[in-house]
């Protein structure tokens, strides 16, 4: 099994943003999920699964075991640069996993991250899968008054501007799901 297939396919599992019951259940228990929709994969049962759902105000990235790493063609690539050395420098990717944004602004000084967004690297390891979930989508779910500002313009639209540069456009990122001012 290569844990970058297994974190597409969660990624793709579309009763994930559609089904509270599935989510639920995948949530309590994910092997039993996984087994189920992928009978493909062999899950060792030593392998242990944490769960990592972004957000508007958190983004959570996958560092996968190096000969694993597959990067989308929509990386930036400053930012592709930055996570091959986490992969190839383990002193670096200790720092990239305990202060994310410090590094990222000392490695990046035109990656902007505002104060209040939290950002999360995981590595995964042979034992230790760390999966991202999509965001939850409801068709009957309201908007939160930020949510609305920003649908009506009062933020104009742009999101947390998240890795763009002051005044740039907007960023390029992983391929794992991740959208500026998506849930």
């Amino acid at each position: 099994m290569k844990q970058q297939d297994l974190l597409e396919k969660v990624g793709n599992l579309t009763q994930l943003t559609t089904d509270v019951a599935f989510r639920q259940s995948f949530m309590a228990n994910p092997r039993a999920i996984l087994a189920k929709a992928f009978p493909e994969f062999q899950i060792p049962t030593d392998v242990q699964f944490f769960l990592h759902e972004n957000t508007t105000q958190e983004l959570h990235i996958v560092l996968l075991p190096a000969e694993q790493t597959v990067f989308g063609d929509q990386l930036e690539e400053s930012v592709e640069r930055v996570l091959d050395k986490a992969i190839d420098n383990e002193n670096f990717k200790k720092l990239l996993i305990a202060d994310p944004k410090g590094t990222l602004s000392g490695e990046l000084p035109d990656f902007f991250v505002p104060d209040n967004f939290r950002m999360y690297f995981h590595e995964n390891k042979p034992n230790e899968i760390h999966l991202l979930l999509p965001a939850l989508q409801l068709a009957d779910e309201e908007l939160s008054e930020a949510e609305l500002d920003a649908v009506v313009g009062g933020s104009k639209g742009r999101g947390p501007h998240i890795g763009r540069k002051r005044g740039g456009g907007g960023p390029k990122c992983r391929s794992q799901k991740f959208k500026t001012g998506g849930r």
